[in-house]
């Protein structure tokens, strides 16, 4: 029996091409961002595996996606990449660019297929968004099939993305900076908040999770946008972790103690510096004092559930909790390697830690 996953090429049996699992695409690790400081530089680009599409046509547009990039402010059409040209499949796609119109495109579709395969991973089944709901000439109410999200990398002149529950779309801004206050790496320069790892994981969950439950779009009380957000930002930040070189080098830095200020815990840093915020768009473990800059740790404080509304606001208890909990989990589970590293004392001395304790 042939196996379906090997094809014969030019009819000769003796010639096999088998199908790729994955697809390499090229793509910043965060944001960025990170290239604007020596000590996170290396940290800048990844290369993500992404499920191989046999019909991936030019936008990209494959069985779940549609990127179409149309920038109606410059009302400009940028030509769509094509991910299938034998130089872009030779090399991991194009490499990360803040000015290539092609990299955002592929940008947008590796990170939101990253992001759809930990779904379905997690869920055990395919990954479906919320059918388009139509009003019929009899006043009933039909639904639509939707087959793909569409994504719009330029689809804003302005700091914001979202997903649009009536467009089935994503659509990410774009903006000048700016803020010159202390903090700003680039005063008058770009943003865009399409090359924001982060932002992109952020909005594609907000479209997962709309897909799973339509009614949690439905504002019956002030937790079910509250939760929609806490949802998006603790899968954005858990696929931090999916990184091992950006994972081996944060250990490292906070030298085992990830309940220090670290990247693994922040939220869209570029975007938060560029709008003035002074630190990342919103932190699980701390926050930056805008009066000081100093970053202090979060003070877990009973009261905010009765007294905070604003959904990300409200959605960033629910992201403490969650993210201090795994924080309790993972100090656990290292406390013999602390332990046989430490002689006992639980005190590290001076020094980089080994490189061995660091990848175990």
């Amino acid at each position: 029996m042939t196996d379906p996953n090997v094809e014969a090429a030019g009819g000769q049996a003796s010639r096999f091409r088998p199908r790729p699992a994955v697809r390499r695409l090229r793509a910043f690790a965060y944001d960025p961002g990170l290239a604007a400081r020596l000590s996170t530089v290396a940290l800048n680009e990844t290369v993500l595996p992404v499920a191989w599409e046999e019909d991936l046509l030019p936008g990209p547009i494959g069985e779940y996606l549609e990127v179409i990039d149309h920038d109606p402010a410059s009302g400009v059409f940028y030509e769509p990449v094509d991910l299938n040209e034998p130089h872009l499949l030779a090399q991991d796609g194009l490499a990360p660019s803040e000015g290539n119109p092609h990299f955002h495109q592929q940008m947008v579709y590796a990170v939101g297929m990253t992001t759809i395969r930990h779904f379905e991973q997690a869920l055990g089944r395919r990954a479906l968004w919320a059918p388009r709901r139509m009003r019929q000439a009899g006043g009933e109410e039909a639904e639509e099939y939707v087959p793909r999200l569409r994504i719009y990398p330029h689809a804003l002149r302005e700091a914001n993305a979202y997903y649009s529950p009536a467009k089935k779309a994503l659509l990410f801004g774009y903006f000048t900076v700016a803020f010159d206050g202390p903090g700003t790496y680039l005063p008058g320069g770009m943003v865009f908040t399409c090359l924001s790892h982060d932002i992109i994981a952020h909005e594609m969950t907000h479209a997962l999770l709309d897909g799973l439950h339509p009614l949690f779009i439905e504002v019956t009380n002030p937790d079910v946008l509250a939760l929609h957000e806490a949802f998006a930002d603790v899968v954005a930040l858990f696929q931090h972790f999916a990184n091992p070189e950006v994972l081996a080098h944060q250990l490292a830095e906070t030298r085992g103690d990830l309940a220090r200020r670290n990247l693994l815990g922040k939220l869209a840093r570029q975007f938060g510096e560029a709008i003035g915020n002074r630190g990342a768009l919103r932190d699980a473990i701390g926050r930056v004092d805008r009066a000081t800059g100093a970053w202090q740790p979060h003070a877990p404080d009973p009261a905010e559930f009765r007294t905070t509304f604003q959904p990300h606001a409200r959605g960033a208890i629910l992201v403490a909790a969650i993210f201090g909990g795994f924080l309790k989990i993972y100090q656990a589970r290292v406390a013999d390697l602390v332990r046989i590293a430490t002689g006992g004392s639980g005190l590290a001395g001076e020094g980089a830690l080994h490189p061995d304790l660091v990848a175990r």
